[in-house]
C-alpha cells in the first residue's frame, strides 16, 4: 500500500498509474472519502465487494457529464432536473444502454454517477478519460471513514494507494436520485 498527499506534485501520475494498472485507489471527494478502480477492473470490482462486505452495484464518477451522456437512456424532460443534481454533485441512478458499462456495478440495467466537486479529482478523472466506480470506504453498516489515518489501519493491506486529502469534516455521503421513465425519486 502507497499514501501520497494530493498536493504532491507527483499524485495525479501516481493515481493515474495506479488506474491503469487495475488498481484498487482511496480518493478524498466533496462529501467523503471514496474506494473505486477503473470501471472495468472485474478483480478490483470484487476486491471492493469484499472489502465492504456486500455483493452490489456500484455508481461511477466521471470528470464530464459528457463523458457518459451517450451511453444513458434520459427523459427529455428530465434532462433540466438531471442537470440541476448533477450540478450539486449528488447521484443518479439511470437506465443505460446495452453494453454500456460493466455488469458487475450495475443493477436492473441502470447505473449510478455523479460528477464530484473537488477539484483534485476533477483533475484527476479529466486526465484518466474513463470514469472509475465510487463507493464509501467502509464495511457496509458502518459509517464512512473520513480520516486517512483510520483509513490505512482498517484497509492499509487490501488497498494500493491511498490518496491523502486530509481529515473530511462532511460526515455524509452524496444525495441518490432513481431516474424511473418520467419520474425523479430520492432514495437518500
Amino acid at each position: 500500500m502507497k499514501r501520497i498527499p494530493i498536493d504532491h506534485p507527483d499524485a495525479i501520475n501516481i493515481a493515474l498509474l495506479a488506474l491503469k494498472q487495475n488498481q484498487v485507489i482511496v480518493y478524498p471527494t466533496d462529501t467523503i472519502y471514496g474506494i473505486g478502480t477503473d470501471i472495468d477492473n472485474d478483480l478490483g470490482i470484487k476486491k471492493i465487494n469484499y472489502l465492504k462486505k456486500r455483493e452490489a452495484p456500484m455508481s461511477i464518477i466521471t470528470h464530464s457529464f459528457d463523458n457518459i451522456a451517450s451511453k444513458l437512456i434520459i427523459s427529455p424532460k428530465l434532462q433540466n432536473q438531471m442537470n440541476i443534481i448533477i450540478g450539486t454533485g449528488d447521484t443518479c441512478i439511470i437506465k443505460y444502454k446495452s453494453g454500456s458499462f460493466n455488469d458487475l456495478i450495475t443493477k436492473d440495467k441502470r447505473i449510478g454517477f455523479r460528477i464530484p466537486n473537488y477539484p483534485f479529482l476533477i483533475t484527476l478523472l479529466s486526465e484518466y478519460t474513463k470514469p472509475i466506480t465510487t463507493t464509501s470506504i467502509n464495511t457496509t453498516g458502518q459509517a464512512p471513514l473520513n480520516n486517512p489515518d483510520k483509513i490505512e489501519e482498517m484497509f492499509g493491506d487490501s488497498i494500493d494507494l491511498i490518496l491523502d486529502g486530509g481529515i473530511i469534516n462532511n460526515k455524509s455521503a452524496s444525495k441518490i436520485y432513481m431516474f424511473d421513465k418520467d419520474n425523479i425519486s430520492q432514495i437518500r
